[in-house]
């Protein structure tokens, strides 16, 4: 009975004041021209009109207005009188009218009625919101189901999860927005009250989720992992600590609808101010240790101790509101970097930058990767020349598939293109391909002849490329291509692989013959024959440059760089097969906040800067995990890996840059085929290739076959680049 009295009596002082502040606001505003103001009504106007274009510090330096405080407190004392009377002046003839039965009561009946309705409306409203949560947590699925493979769309698709709680009371935001400006001409004071308090409702709602999620936020982030219970007792926490911080606004609401601007209403907002600050303070201090950790993580380490000195249990519930700013800050960072994790150009940036974090540390402790030799039965599994073989895991790449597509559309019919060029870096994965794609054609087409030839070092002339073709296939094309075309109805179709083709040409007059003689045999249309030829890029580069790219193969494959998770995965299960157990060095380990000692972030850590210093390229990838190790009994302890500087080449001569840019192009030479391509002379050669070979870029072959080697590949060619010394 005391609720149900309670609630009219709220009702009535509502609406109320509701119609005497829309009464105020038109005089305020002037459209009451029919009847002037009295005086006391301007001099209220007048008050109001000051209040509303003066704060609370304003007034306080104001000495003339200051002292006039007393006057001001008895005017606003006033003005919630006449407000109180006003209300109970309306209320009271309604509620003395002469008409019978409830009749008399239609206005408070319809303002019941009308409150009920609105109640009811907003109400199913809310729960039809709901509904929200569950279609965005959908379109989330949806999206990641139909594009599982492709990164961008995973970022496109964490936003639909994150704003999933929020959409509720968003919805609700706008729905109220909209209904409040369609009303907005209306002479309805219900209204004028109603609206602002549904808002302050869904404000309320809001702050209990974002409570909630900070708190959640500031536990996970310190390391801390909380169950079920423990989730429930931080939700009440902060709906608890929501509801504190709601009411001053609902109490400052009030007495705007009440008096209006005033001395009362600016001190009600500082303390309104006062309240939500304590109250934020009062929610964090419930994870006040890992709120203590997050900061640390974020600040340098030098400031831990004036951190822990104002974040002490007797300071904390005035500074923890002060320094939110950088908590949210963190989350914002950490929430981007999961956000672009997924992009190879952020995981290239992240890398570098914690190598410069870490370069100064490295040199302060003057601690390196031990130069110890690694044993031969651990290292046997990290050649490079294993990749393909049955022994060691296959790291599907998609390069066969992408071989594939030409070749089945020229067996199915569809393609008179018998022609496929595969074009990478050495080292990045060609010729196990090749073998790859060899095996799975005689097992799923052994109705097919298959030939795969490694090009024979610098076969350069036309005689002898027809001759090595002619031999493969058991066709005598010494006298030219048209023999092919004579002898392809009767020829089985044949598939011939050609690996290292760049050893059919050198970059000098005469000795292109080789590289026309291939071109002169694809080009040549047969039914019956399909070329596959990998060559380095860097030649494919040259070649195009020297013949044009359209002239050559129309149908060509840029051999893609592998992924970090690629190389992650050919890393650790060769390293699996070795059956050595895998430990991280102190530098990968240490990190502030609860990533300190997690292998699982040590193992992200080395994997982004192998990814980025080796640029992708595999076999650079495995001798330079070999080269960050340090070998145990049944151990390896993994360091940063070593990337070569290009401050040896710096130090070199231009004319010793042409030795190696001409053996970049070839990919393989010998001393007498540096000197006829880059017309030097001999001793420039020979102190050319002593210098590689004593700063260990360059090796030797025992056929006498110079090449970078795999850790220096990317050093070479970037530094090449950079002077534009290369064609590609």
């Amino acid at each position: 009975m005391v609720c149900s009295r309670l609630l009219v009596v709220i009702m009535m002082f509502w609406l109320g004041t509701a119609s005497v502040w829309a009464e105020d606001r038109a005089i305020e505003g002037g459209t009451d021209n029919t009847t002037p103001a009295p005086a006391a009504v301007s001099h209220d106007v007048q008050h109001r009109h000051y209040w509303r274009q003066t704060s609370l510090l304003q007034y306080v330096n104001d000495k003339a207005a200051s002292d006039n405080l007393p006057d001001t407190l008895q005017l606003e004392y006033g003005l919630a009188r006449r407000a109180l009377a006003d209300i109970y002046e309306r209320w009271q003839a309604r509620l003395d009218d002469d008409s019978e039965g409830l009749s008399r009561y239609r206005d408070l009946i319809s303002t019941i009625l009308i409150l009920a309705l609105a109640i009811g409306a907003f109400a199913g409203l809310h729960k039809l919101a709901k509904r929200s949560t569950a279609t965005l947590l959908n379109i989330h699925n949806l999206i990641i189901a139909r594009a599982p493979k492709q990164r961008w769309v995973k970022a496109l698709a964490r936003p639909f999860s994150g704003i999933a709680p929020l959409a509720p009371w968003i919805l609700l935001w706008l729905v109220l927005t909209a209904f409040t400006s369609f009303f907005s001409g209306s002479n309805a004071a219900l209204l004028h009250w109603w609206a602002p308090l549904a808002e302050l409702y869904i404000v309320y709602g809001l702050l209990s989720l974002s409570g909630e999620w900070l708190l959640l936020r500031i536990s996970t982030g310190a390391g801390v992992f909380l169950g079920g219970e423990q989730n429930k007792q931080l939700a009440n926490h902060a709906r608890s600590h929501a509801r504190w911080m709601i009411w001053p606004w609902i109490i400052l609401y009030i007495i705007d609808h009440w008096i209006g601007p005033s001395l009362t209403y600016r001190v009600a907002e500082l303390a309104t101010w006062l309240v939500n600050w304590f109250a934020i303070a009062s929610l964090l201090k419930v994870r006040r240790q890992d709120y203590l950790v997050n900061l640390k993580r974020l600040l340098s380490q030098r400031f831990d101790p004036i951190v822990e000195r104002v974040l002490s249990p007797r300071g904390f519930i005035w500074s923890a509101t002060l320094l939110l700013p950088l908590q949210i800050l963190l989350f914002v960072l950490q929430y981007l970097d999961m956000l672009l994790s997924d992009f190879d150009w952020y995981r290239s940036l992240s890398a570098r930058w914690f190598r410069m974090r870490t370069k100064v540390l490295v040199e302060q402790d003057g601690e390196e990767i031990s130069s110890e030799e690694v044993p031969q039965q651990y290292e046997r599994w990290f050649t490079p020349e294993g990749d393909g073989e049955m022994d060691f895991p296959v790291i599907d790449t998609g390069l066969m598939d992408a071989m594939r597509k030409p070749l089945d559309l020229w067996l199915d019919g569809r393609s008179d293109e018998n022609a496929l060029l595969v074009a990478g870096e050495k080292g990045i994965g060609k010729s196990a391909a090749l073998a790859r794609l060899e095996k799975f054609i005689r097992k799923e087409r052994p109705d097919l002849i298959v030939h795969r030839l490694t090009i024979p070092a610098k076969t350069t002339s036309r005689e002898a490329v027809y001759k090595l073709i002619g031999d493969l296939i058991g066709t005598d094309v010494s006298d030219g291509p048209s023999e092919l075309a004579r002898t392809d109805a009767e020829r089985t179709p044949t598939i011939i692989m050609l690996d290292e083709a760049q050893n059919l040409f050198l970059a000098e007059v005469g000795h292109l013959d080789g590289w026309r003689g291939l071109l002169n045999l694809t080009n040549v249309r047969v039914e019956n024959l399909f070329w596959i030829v990998s060559i380095n890029n860097q030649s494919w580069a040259y070649l195009c440059n020297v013949f044009g790219r359209e002239y050559q193969m129309r149908n060509a494959i840029r051999v893609k760089r592998w992924s970090q998770n690629e190389i992650r995965s050919l890393i650790l299960s060769r390293n699996h097969l070795s059956g050595f157990k895998l430990q991280y060095d102190d530098i990968l380990l240490t990190s502030r906040g609860p990533d300190a000692g997690n292998l699982r972030n040590a193992e992200q850590r080395f994997f982004s800067l192998l990814w980025d210093s080796c640029r992708g390229i595999p076999m650079t990838a495995l001798e330079m995990w070999l080269t960050s190790i340090r070998p145990g009994e049944r151990t390896v302890t993994v360091g940063l890996p070593q990337v070569p500087g290009s401050g040896v080449l710096e130090k070199l001569g231009p004319k010793l840059m042409f030795v190696y840019a001409a053996v970049v192009t070839h990919e393989n030479l010998t001393f007498e085929e540096i000197l006829k391509v880059t017309n030097q002379q001999e001793n420039v050669v020979r102190y050319a290739l002593k210098s590689a070979l004593d700063a260990e870029f360059m090796q030797r072959s025992k056929e006498g076959r110079y090449r970078i080697t795999p850790l220096w590949y990317n050093t070479v060619i970037s530094y090449l680049n950079r002077k534009n010394m290369l064609h590609e």
